[in-house]
């Protein structure tokens, strides 16, 4: 599968800051693809918004906590006995949350280079690899916003925005953990890297949305047979 390379445009492409790339990223990825292809790497795309997944990341991390806290009292057990049931650990937990969202970025930026370099054949800048996904990142986050608005209405502290929601309440279980997998912000964000693929290769959408769901799936369908 090997369509012709686009053509760049030769239309001259305005620069816009980093607010604005971070809000027209949910309306028109391309548009700011367009512009990361053309212009100067700028770690700033790709660090503000890594850091804004941590920061919403840790606050999810409480989010969940607090819920399960609350249900395990509710339960019957002291909150001495459900905070260590639940592992509260502030320190460690904002550590690995920061570690996760950084080292996802960086080995997501990877894959992509990955995909460009080796099997589209078209030399790509790792480091406008990783603005794409860095930009990208401002989904998950509205991602894990939604989710932490589910977890406290719903009092359930595995509630996610997916197919879940569709199919009542699941116990634990391949079932949900299948369902959760097309977690509809990370369906969103697969979409949007495969328009920065696209835009940074210069090849069709199609193209580029194959390997990168391609790849998703294949990750998605380890974590289901490991778990």
């Amino acid at each position: 599968m090997q369509d012709a390379a686009l053509p760049l445009s030769n239309t001259p492409t305005i620069s816009t800051s980093l607010r604005a790339k971070a809000l027209n990223i949910f309306a028109s990825p391309g548009e700011v693809f367009d512009e990361i292809a053309s212009a100067q790497p700028n770690p700033a795309n790709w660090r503000v918004p890594t850091l804004l997944v941590c920061l919403m990341g840790m606050i999810l991390k409480q989010v969940v906590s607090i819920e399960t806290q609350t249900a395990v009292v509710s339960s019957g057990l002291s909150l001495e006995h459900a905070q260590m049931l639940a592992g509260v650990r502030p320190l460690i937990s904002m550590l690995s949350v920061c570690f996760a969202a950084i080292a996802g970025s960086l080995w997501s930026a990877f894959v992509l280079w990955l995909i460009g370099s080796w099997i589209l054949k078209v030399p790509l800048s790792y480091l406008k690899t990783l603005e794409v996904v860095g930009l990208t990142g401002m989904i998950l986050v509205l991602g894990m916003i939604v989710t932490a608005l589910l977890i406290s209405a719903s009092g359930d502290d595995a509630a996610r925005p997916s197919l879940t929601l569709l199919a009542g309440k699941l116990s634990a279980g391949k079932s949900r953990q299948l369902l959760d997998a097309f977690n509809f912000f990370h369906l969103w964000a697969t979409i949007v890297m495969a328009i920065g693929l696209s835009k940074l290769s210069r090849v069709s959408f199609k193209e580029a949305a194959f390997w990168v769901f391609g790849y998703w799936f294949l990750v998605r369908l380890g974590l289901l047979v490991l778990a």
